[in-house]
């Protein structure tokens, strides 16, 4: 596709509008990582002991892999993001569904990389092998559909619960650090990216409104309360939510996902990647309600590896989600984020 047809595409679409613990919950049960495999061992314990215990679990229904599936040195390669999707297909032999993050496409064109090359044509790449048909597994009954003119962004419901991704990344969502690509044409699509997002996620809560749905879960690959992405010149605020709203790039994701929380009578999970400290933690508003809780998964270089599973529980409301590791002798999931 070339340059000026990738605005042309998005742009008329935004007008349209084994051992493991037995589920807890009444909901369904997932798994999600992200940042990884950073290293061999990251790698060795995805193709081991994860995919055994994916494979042999029934319990968990699928995977959600909120992006960045390598350091820039290997993910921005087509063999790299092939494998990845042939290790979910042959050792996880459950349906996974990915969402970008910015080592597979954003970071590509940097000049320490032994071979940049073009940011937006990475992303191409990535709509090509990951998003031009379902994942694998998927289940009819799932309701799948993918946002048209940007099918990286998907929506699907099982089990009384509400799902849906979302392409947010870290660079400022594509703003930032534009080397090879025209700096106009990647901000006008960063803009239509966010647009797209907007639209994504009011129509995964009017779905959730519609079904009667329990809760909603909604997964990107950036952590927008991370204190550098705060505004250069802005004090970073203790409050997760007003960090997020103190960044530019990703206040207007944080504004439209409080406002749908708001308007949705169910508990609301946000997953993310993106940095280090995992955690699941309450997002509450300055007078203190309750807006949603964020999951920050495992992985960007966490020792040892770990995949987090997430049991759904909407009839609990101090604890609507709860969150395990993969494996037995995983790690034990902080109750904040310390950064």
């Amino acid at each position: 596709m070339i340059a000026s047809a990738r605005l042309a595409t998005i742009v008329p679409a935004l007008a349209l509008l084994s051992m493991a613990v037995p589920a807890l919950a009444d909901g369904p049960r997932f798994a999600v990582y992200g940042d990884m495999p950073y290293t061999d061992a990251d790698q060795a314990f995805l193709d081991g002991p994860a995919s055994a215990r994916l494979a042999g679990d029934a319990g968990v229904d699928f995977v959600i892999s909120v992006g960045d599936l390598g350091r820039p040195e290997t993910a921005c390669a087509d063999d790299w993001q092939v494998r990845q999707r042939r290790m979910w297909r042959e050792g996880f032999r459950r349906p996974v569904i990915p969402t970008p993050g910015d080592n597979d496409w954003t970071d590509c064109d940097r000049k320490q990389l032994s071979h940049p090359v073009s940011e937006l044509g990475r992303l191409d790449a990535l709509r090509r092998i990951h998003f031009e048909t379902p994942p694998p597994g998927i289940d009819r009954q799932w309701r799948w559909r993918a946002q048209h003119g940007q099918p990286e962004n998907a929506m699907w419901a099982t089990g009384g619960v509400q799902f849906a991704t979302l392409h947010v990344v870290g660079t400022a969502n594509g703003r930032a650090q534009i080397e090879l690509d025209d700096k106009q044409l990647a901000w006008a699509l960063a803009d239509a990216r966010d647009q797209a997002n907007r639209v994504w996620l009011a129509e995964t809560f009017r779905a959730a409104r519609q079904s009667g749905a329990k809760a909603v879960v909604i997964a990107m690959q950036v952590d927008p309360f991370n204190p550098k992405y705060v505004d250069p010149g802005k004090p970073a605020p203790a409050d997760p939510l007003a960090r997020c709203l103190a960044s530019s790039p990703f206040a207007p994701t944080c504004r439209a996902l409080v406002g749908e929380a708001l308007g949705f009578a169910g508990p609301v999970l946000l997953v993310h990647g993106d940095t280090n400290p995992a955690c699941l933690e309450p997002i509450d508003s300055a007078d203190g309600r309750r807006l949603f809780w964020r999951l920050n998964a495992w992985g960007d270089f966490s020792s040892p590896p770990a995949i987090a599973v997430v049991d759904i529980e909407p009839g609990d409301a101090a604890r609507p989600f709860r969150v395990s590791s993969l494996l037995d002798d995983g790690p034990t999931l902080p109750a904040a984020c310390r950064y």
